[in-house]
This record gives C-alpha cells, sequence and structure tokens, in this order.
C-alpha cells in the first residue's frame, strides 16, 4: 500500500510537461501568424535561388547535416528541397515601384493628354502600361503590391487586359487630338475671314522682321492658303524695313553703342518643365504621337540661364504662343509664356 503523504513523480512532471506542450503550441501558432519569412521571399539553395510564394518551411533533421525546405511557387505548385548544404532565406518586399515612364519614349511633359495642366497628387497612365505620380513639380514612383508571385494565367490575363485599354487610350487621345485640332482651326477661321489682316507679333508698338505668326499647323483650307501666302508677302516687306530701320540705326549710333534688339530671353521659371527646350513636336496637339512617341526634350536649363531666340513668336496646332530657341549646341523650341525677353 502506498504512502498518501509521497506524491508519484508523474504528478509532479505533469505540470511540466503540460507546460512545455502548451509552449509548443503556442509557438506553432505565433510563428504561423507572424511568420520570419512571410511570402513573398527568396530561397537560396546551393547557390541556386527560387521564389517562395508561401511561408517557406525550412530546417534540418534530427539526424541530418544537411536543411530541407518546401513552398509554393507563383502557380501553387508544391516545392521541396532536400540535402541542401547551404540555405539562405530572405524576404522580398510587400510592394514594389511601379515601371516608370522614360522621357525617351514618353511624353512627361507639364501637361496631361488633354492639354490640361498636371495636379498634385494624381497619379498618371501611359500607353506603355507605365505609370507615375506628380509630386512637387516633378514625377515619382508609384507604389504597387509585388507580383513576383503572379500566376502564369494571371499575368497573361492581366496583359491582355492592359493591352486591351492601352489601344482603347490611344484610339481616345487621338479622337480628342482630332477634335481639338478641328476646334482649334474653327476657331481660328471664324476670327479670319478672306482678306483679313497678318497676325503680326510686335514689341513695344512696332513690328519686327520675322515676327508675322502662321496659321495654326494642321488647319489646312482656302483660308488658310490665302492667309499663308498672304503671310509670305508681308513678312517679306517686313524683313526689308527691318534691315532698312537697322542700317539707319547703325548710321546715327556710334560702333560701340549697343543695337537694342529682343533677341535674347531668360528662363526664370521655378519649374523644370517650364525650363526645358522641346522638339518642335512637343507642342502640336497630339504631342506624343506627333514625336512618333520618341523622346521630345532637348535641353533642360537651370533657373536664369539665356537662350537666343531664332525665331518669331510662333502660334503652334495646339494655340501655344512658341520660341525657336538656341542654347549653346542645342536647339529647340520653348513656350512663350516660360521666358522672359531682355535686350542684348
Amino acid at each position: 500500500m502506498s504512502d498518501p503523504t509521497k506524491t508519484a513523480w508523474w504528478r509532479k512532471v505533469t505540470p511540466y510537461f503540460l507546460g512545455a506542450c502548451l509552449w509548443l503550441v503556442l509557438s506553432n501558432l505565433y510563428n504561423r501568424a507572424f511568420p520570419d519569412h512571410p511570402a513573398p521571399a527568396a530561397v537560396e539553395a546551393d547557390g541556386k535561388t527560387y521564389v517562395a510564394c508561401s511561408t517557406p518551411d525550412t530546417g534540418r533533421g534530427w539526424f541530418h547535416s544537411t536543411y530541407y525546405a518546401d513552398f509554393k511557387d507563383n502557380n501553387g505548385q508544391v516545392v521541396s528541397l532536400r540535402g541542401v548544404e547551404h540555405l539562405t532565406v530572405t524576404n522580398l518586399p510587400q510592394e514594389t515601384d511601379a515601371p516608370m515612364p522614360t522621357p525617351g519614349t514618353d511624353d512627361m511633359s507639364y501637361r496631361d493628354s488633354d492639354g490640361k495642366p498636371l495636379v498634385e497628387g494624381r497619379i498618371y497612365n501611359w500607353d506603355d502600361g507605365t505609370e507615375a505620380r506628380w509630386k512637387e513639380g516633378k514625377w515619382v514612383p508609384v507604389k504597387i503590391e509585388n507580383r513576383v508571385c503572379e500566376s502564369d494565367d494571371a499575368r497573361e490575363k492581366r496583359q491582355a487586359q492592359e493591352e486591351e485599354t492601352r489601344r482603347a487610350q490611344r484610339k481616345e487621345k487621338e479622337a480628342k487630338a482630332t477634335a481639338r485640332l478641328l476646334q482649334t482651326c474653327k476657331e481660328w477661321e471664324g476670327k479670319h475671314p478672306l482678306g483679313s489682316p497678318v497676325d503680326v507679333w510686335a514689341q513695344d508698338g512696332s513690328a519686327l522682321a520675322g515676327s508675322t505668326i502662321s496659321s495654326p499647323a494642321g488647319c489646312e483650307g482656302p483660308l488658310e492658303t490665302a492667309y499663308d501666302e498672304k503671310m509670305k508677302r508681308e513678312q517679306a516687306s517686313l524683313a526689308k524695313e527691318y534691315a532698312a530701320q537697322e542700317a539707319a540705326k547703325q548710321k546715327t549710333k556710334s560702333r560701340t553703342t549697343s543695337v537694342s534688339t529682343h533677341h535674347w530671353a531668360t528662363a526664370n521659371s521655378q519649374y523644370a518643365f517650364a525650363r526645358t527646350i522641346y522638339k518642335r513636336c512637343h507642342f502640336n496637339v497630339d504631342s506624343s504621337a506627333s514625336c512618333g512617341y520618341a523622346n521630345e526634350e532637348e535641353a533642360e536649363l537651370q533657373q536664369g540661364d539665356r537662350v537666343e531666340i531664332l525665331s518669331s513668336k510662333t502660334r503652334s496646332a495646339s494655340g501655344t504662343e512658341i520660341y525657336e530657341v538656341r542654347f549653346h549646341s542645342w536647339t529647340g523650341w520653348m513656350d512663350a509664356a516660360d521666358l522672359t525677353l531682355d535686350t542684348e
């Protein structure tokens, strides 16, 4: 008969055993809820890298010197690795930067496809699937979910949908560009009936050589033809008049006296896009299509840089008044509103 004053050994160890079991259960639940390597993760096994799209189960057997790893790939297939000598698991970011547009292939000007100023904080998309956010006067990346674990079927479906969306967007942009051009032509023709005087840009009330303004690019018709022919005649007349005026000035002024001309300007804008020299096609109604979806920028100036004016003020098809300018070896066009004329 057992001694009632003595406690059996199993009664003593039972609380410890139960505590150990509880600790194991809680530890397992915690690791499942907060894994050290949540998907997606990079698994490098003996020099070969895999992408784990589930939390990888890794470890080493009781009587083995090598490692094992079990996880699922992007298509949900289980990958089991055994006998791994060197195993490294690295967490991959949950979010990545969306593909950014590039100046060489995308229109990254300061206006949207409708010609309106960009809105602070808004995300804009391009036809090639890239996107960016306009923030504080510059383009910044957009964060998206990491697609490294996107299945092959889901990727093909997404890419097909994106291509369909891009085609629809291109078609819509072309339709809008055509409508804007028709509206521009209609407004111009309403202000320039047959026989109307040629538009002339003048400085201080006096017309300068080459200062006549042509009809909008892309507008064609009898009114535009008659107007442009008249403009050429008046331009030639202004050139002769200007040459005569300059000759007279040279006779009355000393050789050391500088002639006041307005053939230089300063780029003073605080925004980089307003200090950029563009190709001529940038100022057409649909700049991206007109430039062949290629880089529209020639050079970006620093605030305070001076440029040489090579042409008179010209009205583009989009209605923007522009100058042809030169800065060192770069030649292109700038918005007249972004320049401050100065005197040599």
